[in-house]
């Protein structure tokens, strides 16, 4: 059964890679055409800022747990370095705690404003709000699950502090 978890965890991770990595090339070519259109063709295309700015930000939080997983976030740890390893062990577990229920309150919070942005329509693209914004509740959703997770193998001692 575990097997199976770890290569299910494996396809997600290297699908989510790919879907950021396909978004940010597709930002960038969003960017230059709209770059083209308005600086050399002098006929601004009124799409491609506000379709940049949605891949951006579902970019944004899908990378965000990605960095979650791989622990690359900004820390401060000079402080618990000094620290006992069965002490930085608990700081760990401690923090990803916090951590969890920080992102288990922006996960619930995106959940229910979802009501009022269903009645809502972009400016430009004229797409429902949703789309936007369900970038917050998957991305919190991914982050608590490998915050989950890293808490876990902390927890037991499976990860080297």
């Amino acid at each position: 059964m575990r097997l199976i978890a770890d290569r299910l965890y494996e396809s997600i991770n290297k699908l989510l890679h790919a879907t950021t990595s396909l978004l940010l090339l597709l930002m960038v070519g969003n960017v230059f055409l709209g770059v083209i259109f308005r600086y050399v063709l002098h006929s601004a295309l009124f799409w491609t800022e506000e379709l940049a700015r949605y891949m951006m930000i579902w970019c944004a939080y899908l990378a965000m747990s990605m960095v979650v997983r791989d622990e690359e976030n900004v820390n401060v740890a000079f402080a618990v370095n000094l620290l006992s390893v069965k002490a930085r062990r608990v700081i760990k577990v401690l923090v990803h705690l916090v951590v969890g229920i920080f992102l288990a309150i922006m996960f619930w919070g995106s959940v229910k404003h979802m009501r009022i942005l269903r009645l809502q329509t972009s400016p430009a693209l004229r797409v429902s709000m949703v789309w936007p914004y369900l970038s917050v509740t998957i991305g919190g959703a991914l982050m608590f699950i490998e915050n989950v997770r890293l808490m876990f193998l902390y927890a037991t001692g499976r990860k080297a502090v």
